[in-house]
C-alpha cells in the first residue's frame, strides 16, 4: 500500500532474495524443514552458511567483451584476491560497485555513461563474485575490497553504487578515512540494513522462529554485532557528501520506503524514485542511467567550470 508520501510501504510477510527461483526456493523451503525436524542447531549452521554464500553469476561472452576494453589487474585482500578494471578518462575517478550475485561487467551502462563525460571509471569484482576469488561473502569482505581498491587506483572522487554494494558504500564513507576524497555519491537500491535482509532471507527459507533466533546468535558470535546492526539508515547523518538515491518503485527486492527512510538522515541527499522498474533495472534505464551520471559528472566539475555534457 502507498504511504502518504507515494512510496510504497514493504510487505512484512512475502519477501524476495537475489537469486532464488520459485523451484529453489520450494525446495529450500522442503530441505530446511527436515533439517529443522532433525537438528535445529545444524538447520541453524547452514542457514548461516548460506546466508553468506552467493550464487555464482556467469560473465557471459558479451560481458566478458566489455571487460576486455579495461585494463585489468589483481589485488590481494584477507579474503583472497580481487579483480580489478580500470577504463582510462583525463577526468576524476569514479568508482562503481555491484550487488549480490552481481559482478561489474553487469555495470556497463553506468560506466559507459560515465566515461563519456571524459571520467576514469574503476570497478571490481566483490569476494566470491565474478572473477574474484572466495566462495563467501558479507559486508566486511566488500568493505575491504572497496578500502583495497580505493587505495591502489584512487583518489576515488565519486562512488556509483548498487544494491549490497550501496550499503557497503554507506559503511565505507561514514567510517572509512579512505572515503575522504570522494565528493558525490550515487546509491541504487540502497537497503536499510543487513537486518532486513536477513529477514528477507528468514521469510524467503520458511525458517522456524528457533533457528532464526540460533542463526542470529551465529551471526553476533562471528561479527561481534547482530545484522540490524549494519545500518544504512544510522550511518546516513554521518556522510556530509551530496549523495543521490535512485530506487525503482516497482523493487521487488527492497522496498523503496526504506530510501525515503534513509534520504531523510542525510545531510546533503536527494530521492529519486523511478515509476516502474525493479531491483536491477534503473543500472539499464537509459533515462535513468543518464540521470546518474550527470549527478556525478556536474558535481565533479562544478569547481572547475570544466563542460559536463557528454561526448557523443
Amino acid at each position: 500500500m502507498p504511504s502518504a508520501d507515494g512510496v510504497s510501504e514493504e510487505a512484512p510477510t512475502a519477501r524476495t532474495i537475489p537469486g532464488l527461483s520459485p523451484t529453489l526456493q520450494r525446495r529450500a523451503r522442503g530441505l530446511f524443514r527436515v533439517l529443522t525436524a532433525l537438528s535445529p542447531a545444524l538447520a541453524a549452521r547452514i542457514a548461516a552458511n548460506l546466508f553468506v554464500t552467493p550464487r555464482t553469476r556467469p560473465i557471459s561472452t558479451g560481458e566478458a567483451q566489455f571487460l576486455a576494453t579495461a585494463a585489468s589487474r589483481r589485488l590481494t585482500t584477507t579474503h583472497g584476491e580481487i579483480q580489478v578494471y580500470e577504463w582510462a578518462g583525463a577526468g576524476p575517478t569514479v568508482l562503481v560497485l555491484h550487488g549480490w550475485i552481481s559482478h561489474a561487467a553487469r555495470l556497463e551502462p553506468v560506466i559507459t555513461a560515465l566515461r563519456a563525460y571524459g571520467l576514469r571509471v574503476v570497478a571490481f569484482d566483490a569476494p566470491a563474485h565474478g572473477r574474484s576469488r572466495g566462495i563467501q561473502a558479507d559486508l566486511d569482505s566488500f568493505r575491504e575490497a572497496l578500502r583495497r581498491v580505493s587505495h591502489s587506483c584512487g583518489p576515488i572522487a565519486a562512488i556509483l553504487a548498487h544494491s549490497f554494494g550501496a550499503l557497503t558504500a554507506v559503511s565505507w564513507l561514514a567510517e572509512d578515512a579512505s572515503a575522504a576524497s570522494v565528493r558525490a555519491a550515487v546509491l541504487v537500491g540502497l537497503p536499510r540494513d543487513v537486518g532486513y535482509l536477513f529477514e528477507s532471507f528468514s521469510i524467503a527459507l520458511g525458517l522456524r522462529a528457533d533457528v532464526i533466533a540460533r542463526v542470529r546468535s551465529v551471526f553476533h558470535a562471528r561479527y561481534g554485532r547482530f545484522p540490524e546492526q549494519y545500518s544504512a539508515l544510522a550511518l546516513a547523518p554521518r556522510i556530509h557528501i551530496p549523495v543521490l538515491l535512485v530506487h525503482g518503485s516497482a523493487d521487488e527486492l527492497v522496498p523503496a520506503a526504506q530510501a525515503a527512510q534513509i534520504v531523510s538522515q542525510l545531510q546533503d541527499g536527494g530521492l529519486q524514485v523511478v515509476p516502474g522498474l525493479n531491483h536491477s533495472e534503473p543500472l539499464r534505464d537509459p533515462g535513468t542511467v543518464a540521470l546518474m551520471s550527470a549527478f556525478i559528472a556536474e558535481r565533479l566539475t562544478k569547481s572547475s567550470g570544466a563542460q559536463t555534457a557528454p561526448a557523443h
